[in-house]
């Protein structure tokens, strides 16, 4: 298979069980903007945040906003405040055997680094609740970068920051990208890694990841173990 140097991982839906947390902030969020609960209108934006998972989140607010940056910006920080607030309320779980993995890599000498397309607040309240600040390299958040994915900036950022700590240069072909939505793979795509894993702990289905770029899809990010 080669070597690879480091594993970048989604989060929610790939090392944490989300089990709906991102549409219940999201709908609480735009209620609070004076949508109705049982409208067809929240019903249609729902399905939207379904099938933009893993990109993020402000961009999809500014879509369903109609460009309206004022609201988008109220709407994403009302969901800041209700997802952190399910976090620290103990809704959201590590998918069972993530510090395991973690820990294992380490010792195999691999680099671990987390991204998402949350914001950095939501990032450390979830790294710091999980107990993964330890068993971890560095993560990136979506606030952090010009672009979400299925733009490169997130994976790219990772192996620059990777490199630096490590005093050498990460090559693409020396990184495996493990995710479970089609941005993922996508994002993998697009910055050039060898290696796109993806995972149906999520939304997504196996033949959805392969028609997006998967190398390889497991039922669990554990699996990866046996590729390494």
């Amino acid at each position: 298979m080669g070597i690879v140097d480091l594993v970048i991982f989604d989060i929610a839906g790939t090392t944490a069980k989300d089990d709906g947390l991102v549409v219940r902030a999201f709908q609480e969020a735009m209620i609070a903007e004076g949508l109705e609960r049982s409208s067809n209108q929240l019903k249609s934006m729902t399905d939207y945040v379904n099938e933009t998972m893993g990109q993020r989140k402000i961009d999809v607010f500014r879509t369903l906003c109609h460009g309206n940056q004022t609201q988008a910006e109220r709407a994403h920080g009302r969901f800041i405040l209700n997802y952190n607030e399910l976090v620290e309320q103990g809704e959201l779980k590590e998918i069972p055997g993530t510090n395991d993995l973690f820990r294992s890599l380490r010792k195999m000498g691999v680099g671990i680094a987390l991204t998402s397309g949350f914001p950095r607040r939501i990032v450390d309240s979830i790294i710091s609740t999980l107990q993964w600040r330890g068993d971890i390299d560095l993560s990136v958040a979506s606030d952090e970068v010009e672009s979400g994915r299925p733009a490169p900036d997130l994976n790219l950022r990772a192996i620059s920051h990777f490199s630096i700590l490590r005093q050498k240069q990460i090559l693409p072909k020396n990184v495996m990208i493990v995710g479970d939505t089609e941005s993922d793979m996508k994002a993998g795509l697009a910055a050039h890694t060898k290696f796109i894993v993806g995972v149906t702990t999520g939304l997504r289905t196996r033949d959805e990841l392969l028609a997006n770029g998967a190398t390889h899809v497991f039922d669990s990010a554990r699996e990866i173990l046996t590729l390494l």
